[in-house]
């Protein structure tokens, strides 16, 4: 990765201007950057300072511009095409004077992270935020070497053929994002877990701080308003003071600098209330696809790219409680049913399919009483919406629908009465959820949706054109 900052005129020393906040984690890194980024925006608003933020997470959902945003919004995609074409050009023009095959470019995630780095350069961003794709050790993001602040987020068993079985094994990696100088937070992890991030860090010469769950949260109203989103929130907010408490605050007045840093201390000390605008860029922040709901004639959506067990656990926990709420406190009947896919051969799919129909069932007696499995593929007859390709699975697995019949047949194992259904595309397995509450007897239907960002991002393609 060294090599192809250099190829496009850089040298990573140079991305140290951005003040960058560089996250890792296996469970809400990407909510935990989105709530820094939000509450950024409080203060940009309010006081104009910083200038510019930049912000790159993965994946995307609907369009591959959502990955890099600049001040919370992304890239159009006139500016995408233009800063591609440009580090392509540059990654050609270095082949070409050292000899090499301009046919050679760096794969997707590295090309875009690439991208990202050269967008903020070009754009002038004062502070960056980076979500770390998969570990962090050997991730593509791992090339900074100064940032401003580390957070690392809740960990579990995730991507074990590159990072391990083991959580100890996982927290090595996630720990390779810590720099020698910078401060590095983490929310609470197994103890086992934690003593590798506390060696890592001595190792490495970071100031290492477990952070507690704030309880200047306490009457803050985050989405969903639960333990794991409050975990998140607490990082968040203490990696957003150390950016503020440490950053030159240009083009303010003295007394703004003075209020921005008494903020600042007042979240690192964790003797005060929670500033204000702390509190409005947690409760504004909304990240699609995660935990997010959407009414439709036909039913409730429920959304959520959980893929892996930990994170089902979660989604289903969030899924289970709405249903039990409204059934105790308002006599809601719901219709459930699951709308499921994770294509990756990675993954263990019986466990987690598994994990959504025990955790369902024992937790909170939820049986759902139809079940779909369709493929990432989002129309029935145009195949893949234009950002939503999917190019690392096996067409001839996909087309013959062979991991979704194994999920209808895991499912039905455990529960053979239940109703299931294989499609081949998200678009017939939305029409086959209309077709069922067509013969509903007027309950209200609940769709829980979840196993993949595909998915989630195929089923807000169609739902947002209906």
């Amino acid at each position: 990765m060294v090599m192809w900052v250099r190829e496009i005129g850089y040298q990573p020393a140079d991305f140290d201007r951005f003040n960058i906040v560089h996250v890792a984690g296996t469970k809400g890194k990407g909510t935990t950057c989105a709530f820094v980024d939000s509450i950024l925006s409080q203060y940009h608003d309010h006081y104009k300072t910083p200038r510019r933020v930049g912000l790159y997470t993965s994946p995307h959902l609907l369009s591959v511009c959502e990955r890099i945003r600049i001040n919370s919004k992304p890239l159009t995609e006139e500016k995408f095409a233009h800063y591609f074409f440009e580090v392509w050009d540059m990654l050609e023009a270095a082949a070409v004077e050292r000899g090499g095959d301009i046919s050679i470019k760096p794969k997707y995630f590295r090309y875009l992270t690439l991208m990202s780095f050269h967008v903020f350069m070009k754009e002038d961003v004062d502070v960056a935020i980076y979500e770390v794709g998969v570990g962090g050790q050997f991730d593509s993001t791992n090339v900074i070497e100064r940032p401003i602040v580390t957070g690392i987020t809740s960990l579990g068993i995730d991507h074990v053929q590159i990072l391990g079985n083991t959580i100890e094994e996982i927290a090595w990696h996630k720990a390779g994002i810590m720099k020698s100088g910078s401060y590095t937070y983490s929310v609470w992890q197994p103890e086992s877990a934690m003593d590798v991030l506390r060696e890592r860090a001595k190792e490495k010469g970071s100031i290492f701080k477990a952070i507690p769950h704030a309880e200047c949260l306490k009457n803050v109203r985050v989405v969903p308003d639960e333990d794991f989103q409050k975990r998140n929130a607490s990082l968040a907010i203490f990696l957003t003071a150390h950016v503020l408490a440490r950053l030159y605050l240009s083009g303010t007045t003295e007394h703004d600098r003075e209020k921005i840093k008494a903020d600042a201390d007042d979240i690192l000390s964790l003797e005060q209330p929670l500033p204000e605008l702390f509190g409005a860029g947690l409760t504004d922040t909304v990240v699609r696809g995660r935990c997010e709901i959407i009414d439709k004639a036909y039913g409730r959506w429920f959304l959520d790219g959980a893929h892996t067990k930990e994170s089902l656990e979660v989604v289903s926990d969030w899924f289970g409680k709405i249903v039990q709420t409204s059934a105790d406190q308002e006599g809601v009947d719901a219709l459930c049913i699951l709308l499921f896919n994770q294509q990756a051969s990675t993954r263990e799919r019986k466990r987690l399919i598994t994990t959504v129909q025990e955790r369902l069932r024992q937790k909170w007696n939820i049986r759902p009483q139809e079940s779909i499995f369709c493929t990432n593929i989002t129309f029935k007859s145009q195949g893949y919406a234009t950002d939503l390709d999917d190019r690392n699975s096996d067409h001839a697995i996909v087309s013959s629908l062979t991991v979704q019949h194994e999920y209808a047949k895991y499912w039905q194992l455990h529960d053979p009465e239940a109703s299931t259904h294989v499609v081949a595309s998200i678009e017939e397995a939305i029409a086959t959820i209309c077709d069922l509450n067509k013969a509903n007897t007027g309950r209200p239907v609940y769709i829980l949706a979840t196993g993949s960002f595909r998915l989630i991002g195929g089923v807000l393609t169609i739902l947002e054109s209906e």
